[in-house]
């Protein structure tokens, strides 16, 4: 039934994927959905954090968060109101390597919301009141942050595997560097990395590709910035060569929040699909695989557990999480430990194996139902390598 599903559903591919690269450095991939009214953009572009300086760590973050904030056209009700007149949406996000971007929109309004998106990127003026109000937006959330047990034992992880790494520091920064951060300083960087070269975008929907490939070609396509520096290239990490353990103290907590892992395979490598099977046997299926089942399950020991492999083209980790009463912290360690042991010296049954595989496969066309998911599916084909296919 699985392969009769799969032949049946009408996935992406070379037949039906237009892929053009423009000039000035810029890739789209669209593909048609006739039935749909609307359509759906995912995107990318340089900068991430990784071009952060060290002394304004949170940079391209907090320069991802004010791009709706305003232009030197539009002020910052004017920018909202003209992308809410036509029930779209455009939100803006910062990563490691990369400020991601989605859209919504009518098929018919596709041509104004590139125009639009075009004018947030080139003509962002960063207005002081959106300024103050984002920062002080930032500075809270890393407040929340700090007392979030889950989030304090993630951000002691990434500091404890990357060390001297770039990606050892969180996304948000920390708040001195936050505090230290001007309007110039969002202005220059801005000028420095905001280009073309590097974007991706990924157009689905009920517009035709090629009138989707016109109306980018007269927007993004046309974009230019011979000015546009290239953002540092990702450094190499160290490896491990000990078991390394940290305890943060947080008062007045019930709850202990731990991470154990190691560095993963990234996404461009040729173990990684096997590699997210096994992490769906070891963390994932069901009632989150192997480790949920004896942690969690049948011993009791935690209020969830689970395991989960990064997505990226960076220096990605492979890791176990769990949230359990502080009484129980060492016997969950010695569990996970004991799954991570089997785990890594024992091969999967083939009836786990067959399990997962059948749960990916099936869970494949649903991914692309939706014209948001056939976009962040291209999006993903052109930023990893895989090809059309």
């Amino acid at each position: 039934m699985l392969a009769n599903h799969l032949s049946s559903a009408k996935l992406p591919g070379p037949d039906d994927i237009l892929r053009q690269e423009f000039a000035n450095g810029a890739v789209l991939l669209t593909r048609t959905n006739p039935s749909s009214p609307a359509v759906a953009i995912r995107g990318m572009f340089p900068p991430g954090a990784l071009a952060d300086p060290p002394e304004k760590v949170g940079l391209a973050h907090f320069m991802a968060s004010m791009l709706m904030s305003g232009t030197r056209s539009h002020a910052f009700r004017e920018l909202n109101d003209l992308v809410e007149s036509m029930g779209a949406t455009l939100v803006f996000g910062g990563g490691k390597v990369a400020t991601s971007f989605a859209g919504q929109c009518l098929r018919e309004d596709l041509p104004q919301l590139l125009e639009i998106l075009l004018e947030v990127l080139t003509q962002s003026a960063f207005p002081e009141k959106q300024f103050q109000r984002t920062k002080m937006q930032i500075l809270t959330a890393q407040a929340i942050q700090a007392q979030d047990t889950a989030e304090v034992a993630e951000q002691a992880f990434d500091r404890a595997i990357y060390g001297s790494h770039p990606y050892a520091h969180p996304d948000l920064g920390y708040p001195n560097t936050v505090q230290s951060i001007s309007r110039e300083d969002l202005q220059a960087f801005h000028q420095r990395f905001v280009g073309p070269r590097g974007m991706i975008v990924a157009i689905t929907g009920g517009a035709d590709s090629e009138e989707i490939l016109q109306a980018f070609a007269r927007t993004l396509g046309a974009w230019e910035a011979p000015s546009q520096e290239t953002q540092p290239p990702i450094p190499p990490v160290q490896p491990i060569r000990a078991t390394y353990r940290e305890h943060v103290p947080l008062e007045e907590k019930s709850q202990s929040d731990l991470v154990i892992g190691t560095f993963g395979p990234k996404a461009t490598a040729s173990d990684y699909l096997a590699s997210t099977l096994g992490n769906d046997i070891l963390g994932q299926f069901g009632m989150m695989g192997r480790i949920g089942e004896s942690v969690r399950e049948k011993a009791g020991l935690a209020y969830y557990a689970s395991s989960s492999l990064d997505m990226g083209i960076g220096p990605v980790t492979w890791q176990v999480t769990a949230g359990v009463n502080p009484e129980n912290l060492d016997q969950a360690i010695a569990l996970i430990l004991q799954e991570l042991e089997r785990f890594t010296h024992e091969l999967v049954t083939e009836e786990e194996l067959a399990d997962v595989r059948s749960e990916l496969i099936g869970r494949l066309p649903l991914s692309m139902e939706s014209n948001a998911g056939v976009a962040q599916a291209l999006l993903n084909l052109e930023r990893f390598g895989y090809g059309l296919n």
